[in-house]
Parts: structure tokens; C-alpha cells; sequence
């Protein structure tokens, strides 16, 4: 096949010439020093007098152990803390804890005039106290203490739940001067339930956690989107079952909707007949139907 290409395509196949050998520089291949190879039996006393190994700590057995430091230095965190925590001791305190609720799961943009303005309808206002940590940072809770305990009481009762600048606040009464025995949730304690365990667990309604009520079920938060896709769900099939016109004594309305429809259905034969252009009639076809009519 190659053979009847042309000669300038055929140059183009052609193999080029051997390269030329060259000696070394320094001494031929076959004269150069090798390396010298002997047996492993020299080395067997240095291999036994090597010491042993210390086994290493796998990535598993590290993370197993700084888990367990970090429970026993939270255990003793704890206990130092309750040997020196004493809530009566606390110069920055309400007056009289009988009158006062603590306002938790606020906003970090609230403050002391958005407070007042929410709970001064319950009645009047001693004083709020405004929960912030050692730089001056708002922690998002709040001690509001009134003037009169049936105030306290009604705050208790309706303002749990409430919504400020856009979050559900959780009000509940001051435990730790009231409570005999109460242990913050920093030193283990707390009522609150959304750290128990799983999301399922967990606490997704808004407000004071009871134990006694149970979660509710569903995908979402609260469970309020599976009841709304639940009630669309039926509602759409309602709306899209048809049902028929209830039929009137003599059959007027009965038959003026049936006569609606056969009009209807007529006009749109006659608009499709007369778009799709139709042959011409011959002269048989025209005399039968003038005779039909």
C-alpha cells in the first residue's frame, strides 16, 4: 500500500539513522565498582539487642481519651463552682425574688426599654436587671421584678411564649433564692429541655418545657408543617371533586345547564369547521341536502 505513495511522502517514513555510540568519559560499564553485597548474618546480634517498640495511640483512642479528660474536668469545674456559688450572695440581684421572672431565650439586640415596654402591661415595674458576662455582652436573659407579686403571677401565666423583636421568650419564676436545693444549668441543673438528647427528644415548642407533655411529631419544628400539609392535602381533594348541579322540581334547571352544553359544544364544532378548509361540494351533494331542507 505504502508502495504507491509519492517520494515526498514516502521521505516522510523513512527511519532516521542510528545514533552514534560514545564511550564514558570515565571507564567502561563492565569496569566501574559495584557495590558489595554479603549475607544478613552480621546483622542478626544488632537486631536482637534492638529495644522495643512503645505502641502508638490510634486517632480512636485519642478521641476516647480527651473525651473522658474533658467529662472529669467538667465534673470538677462543677463541683468547685457549687462550693463557692451562692445565689443570696449576689449584689446584682432583684430586691425581693418573690416578684421576680426571669426572662430567657432573648433577642441580643433587646434591651431594658424593649423589656419594660412588653411587661408593663402586667403591672408596674420595680426593676430589670439585665443579664450580661464579663466584657459587657448581653447573655439573653433578664430578671424582671415588679411591684406587686399578683403582677409577678400574671407575667408568669401570659407572657411565656410571647414574642420579642422576632423570638419566643421563655418566662418562668426566679428558682435559684425561691427553690431549696436549686442547681443552675452550668453546675448541672436547669428545667430547661432542649439538651436532652436527640431531636426527637429535644424540646421544639416554644415556652416553659413539661416534662408531662409530649413532643409533637413530624418533620418540622413544632409539627405544625406536617398538620398544614395534612389539612391542604384533604382540602385540595375536596376542592378538586366536581359536583354536579342539584336537580330542581320539573327538570328547569336540569335541562337549561344541558342546553348550555349542547350550545356550547356546537359553537366549537363550528369554529373547527370552519378553519380546516373543507373540499368543494359537488352539484349531488348540493342538491340532496336542498332537499333535506
Amino acid at each position: 500500500m505504502t508502495s504507491r505513495l509519492p517520494p515526498d511522502l514516502l521521505r516522510l517514513f523513512t527511519p532516521r539513522p542510528p545514533l552514534r555510540h560514545v564511550d564514558p568519559l570515565d571507564c567502561p560499564p563492565d569496569k566501574r565498582p559495584a557495590p558489595k553485597l554479603s549475607a544478613i548474618a552480621s546483622y542478626v546480634s544488632e537486631l536482637e539487642n534492638t529495644p522495643q517498640s512503645e505502641p502508638t495511640e490510634t486517632p480512636k483512642q485519642r478521641k476516647e481519651r480527651l473525651k473522658v479528660e474533658r467529662a472529669h474536668q467538667a465534673r470538677d469545674n462543677i463541683v468547685r463552682g457549687l462550693s463557692t456559688w451562692d445565689p443570696a450572695l449576689n449584689l446584682q440581684a432583684t430586691e425581693d425574688p418573690y416578684k421576680t421572672v426571669v426572662v430567657a431565650r432573648l433577642n441580643y439586640d433587646t434591651s431594658e426599654k424593649d423589656l419594660r415596654n412588653e411587661f408593663e402591661r402586667f403591672g408596674a415595674i420595680a426593676s430589670i436587671k439585665m443579664a450580661n458576662d464579663m466584657e459587657g455582652h448581653f447573655r439573653g436573659y433578664a430578671f424582671v421584678e415588679f411591684v406587686h407579686e399578683s403582677d409577678m403571677r400574671e407575667a408568669y401565666r401570659s407572657a411565656d411564649g410571647m414574642r420579642i423583636l422576632g423570638r419566643r421568650i421563655v418566662v418562668d419564676v426566679e428558682r435559684g433564692r425561691t427553690v431549696k436545693g436549686w442547681v443552675p444549668r452550668r453546675f448541672g441543673g436547669g428545667l430547661g429541655g432542649t439538651r436532652i438528647g436527640s431531636r426527637a427528644e429535644n424540646q421544639r415548642s416554644p415556652g416553659r418545657y413539661n416534662p408531662a407533655t409530649p413532643q409533637p411529631s413530624g418533620g418540622h419544628r413544632n409539627g405544625v408543617r406536617g398538620r398544614d400539609r395534612d389539612t391542604r392535602t384533604r382540602s385540595r381533594g375536596r376542592s378538586r371533586s366536581r359536583s354536579r348541579p342539584a336537580h330542581r322540581s320539573g327538570g328547569g334547571y336540569h335541562d337549561s345547564w344541558s342546553r348550555g352544553r349542547d350550545h356550547d359544544r356546537d359553537r366549537r364544532q363550528h369554529r373547527y369547521r370552519s378553519r380546516s378548509p373543507s373540499p368543494r361540494p359537488s352539484k349531488r351533494s348540493s342538491r340532496s341536502y336542498s332537499r333535506r331542507r
